[in-house]
C-alpha cells in the first residue's frame, strides 16, 4: 500500500480492501487497462494528483469524511445523522440544495460536522440566494466558491463550513503543486 492510500484510508476509510474514495477520485475501472492501456494510465496520473489534492486538503484542516452528510442543515448538528428525509434540502425536503449539492462530501473535525464539499456545473443565481439565505439562517455557516479542486471537468468547487469550528478555511486548488506541501 502507497503512502497516499494509507494516508486516504485514515480519512476516506476503506471497501472491499481498497481506500473508499469518493467520487472523482476514484481509481479508474479496471478492466480500463486492458482495453485502452494508454488511456488507463493517463487516468491513473490525474486521479493520482486529485487524490494528493484531497488528502491534503483534509489533513491540513484535520477532517475525516462524514458518510452521513447530506445538506447545510446537516453542518448545524453536534454530532454526523442525517437529516430526516422531509426536512433534508439535498434529499426532497422543503427548499432544494440538491443542484449546487453534485458530488457532495461531508467533512468532519474531531467527530462534529464542519464543512461540506461539492463539485457544482454551474452556480446559478437561485444557487447563489440559497448560500445568501443559509448564511443568515445560520451565521455559524460560511460558504466560499474555489476552482475545480479535486473534482475536475469544468465543476466549481463550493465549501460550506461551520467558522465557529474552524474560523478561516478555503477551497483546495486545482493541482497540489498550488498546496506548497511535500510531494509524495
Amino acid at each position: 500500500m502507497s503512502d497516499l492510500e494509507r494516508r486516504g484510508s485514515r480519512i476516506f476509510g476503506r471497501y472491499q480492501g481498497e481506500v473508499d474514495w469518493p467520487s472523482g477520485v476514484e481509481s479508474p475501472y479496471p478492466l480500463m487497462r486492458r482495453r485502452e492501456p494508454e488511456r488507463y494510465e493517463q487516468e491513473v496520473a490525474k486521479q493520482a494528483d486529485a487524490q494528493r489534492v484531497i488528502v491534503e486538503w483534509a489533513e491540513w484542516y484535520g477532517l475525516k469524511e462524514a458518510k452521513m452528510a447530506c445538506c447545510p442543515g446537516w453542518l448545524t448538528r453536534r454530532v454526523s445523522r442525517r437529516c430526516m428525509i422531509d426536512r433534508c434540502t439535498a434529499l426532497g425536503g422543503g427548499a432544494y440544495d440538491h443542484e449546487w449539492l453534485e458530488h457532495r462530501i461531508g467533512w468532519v473535525f474531531n467527530g462534529q460536522p464542519v464543512a461540506l464539499t461539492s463539485a457544482s456545473y454551474g452556480i446559478s443565481d437561485k444557487d447563489q440566494a440559497r448560500f445568501e439565505w443559509w448564511v443568515n439562517e445560520d451565521p455559524r455557516l460560511s460558504i466560499v466558491l474555489g476552482g475545480q479542486g479535486w473534482y475536475g471537468i469544468g465543476s466549481t468547487q463550493v465549501l460550506v463550513w461551520r467558522a465557529d469550528v474552524i474560523e478561516v478555511m478555503e477551497p483546495a486548488p486545482e493541482s497540489v503543486r498550488a498546496l506548497g506541501y511535500q510531494q509524495y
